[in-house]
């Protein structure tokens, strides 16, 4: 009797263990993984490789790209300090002052690391400045300039983060994509934006053929000489909210109506006028 009461004790045990183990197992697979938020500098270094291969994917042409790095910027120096320190920093000639809706910038502009490089800080308020740098890139069907522009790209935001600045990058190529489809003859509103979609999803297939870039469309627009739209892809770490969704990614189409062809513009996470 006493060997059965044991034997049943430890059966008891047994299967608490069992238990206990399922448990935690079950609970670790239900455990998501964090998310690695990546430094700016190494999300910007990413995504630029991807614009890179989507511009060699898109157009045979040489295409130009504007990379830039911006954000506020809370110092104690002077705007005019400020400015000589991101300028020294950079390479660049002393800043100039000019006026540009009632407020002073400070701009500078030159070659940094061999790319035409623009800076400007403007005062926002007291001890609360914004800086923008823009660099300036033409890309082609090999490689050979990306890694170059990579390193641009690093020590102008490497920069501009250790004196301060809460730095946001976004980026944009152009080019030309295909001749126009539509001809003299044809009704002008409707058959031409229908045809500016169809580039559009053209662009979308070669893009999407490209290594783990899936493309989910989030926003649209079009009228009767421009196509846009907004796309979620999961794949690239710079995002934007837009609505109820995170987007990374906007392609946009203008017909021209002198040349007869689709202009391509493409912007990471969004274009923003100065494209």
């Amino acid at each position: 009797m006493q060997h059965r009461k044991l034997w049943m004790i430890g059966l008891l045990i047994l299967v608490g263990a069992m238990l206990l183990v399922g448990l935690q197992r079950f609970q670790e697979a239900g455990q998501e993984e964090p998310e690695v938020l990546l430094d700016p500098v190494e999300a910007a270094d990413q995504q630029l490789g991807t614009l890179y291969s989507i511009g060699q994917a898109v157009t045979a042409d040489p295409f130009p790209m504007t990379l830039k790095w911006q954000g506020e910027w809370a110092s104690l120096l002077s705007p005019e300090e400020a400015a000589g320190v991101l300028t020294s920093r950079l390479g660049l000639p002393g800043p100039e002052t000019s006026m540009v809706q009632g407020r002073t910038v400070y701009g500078a502009e030159g070659l940094s690391e061999g790319f035409s490089t623009n800076l400007q800080l403007t005062q926002l308020e007291e001890g609360k400045l914004y800086a923008m740098v823009r660099l300036e890139a033409v890309g082609d069907a090999t490689a050979s300039p990306l890694e170059l522009l990579r390193e641009a790209q690093r020590t102008a935001g490497e920069s501009l983060a250790d004196e301060g600045v809460h730095i946001t990058w976004n980026a944009a190529i152009q080019g030309i994509a295909w001749p126009a489809t539509v001809t003299k003859d044809s009704p002008p509103d409707l058959e031409q934006a229908s045809a500016l979609s169809h580039t559009l999803e053209k662009l979308e297939s070669k893009i999407s053929g490209l290594p783990k870039l899936k493309l989910k469309r989030a926003e649209g627009f079009a009228d009767e000489q421009t196509a846009s739209q907004t796309y979620a892809v999961d794949a690239l770490p710079i995002t934007v909210q837009s609505g109820d969704q995170r987007v990374a990614l906007q392609l946009a189409v203008h017909r021209n109506s002198g040349t007869g062809m689709d202009e391509i513009t493409i912007g990471m996470p969004l274009l923003t006028v100065e494209y």
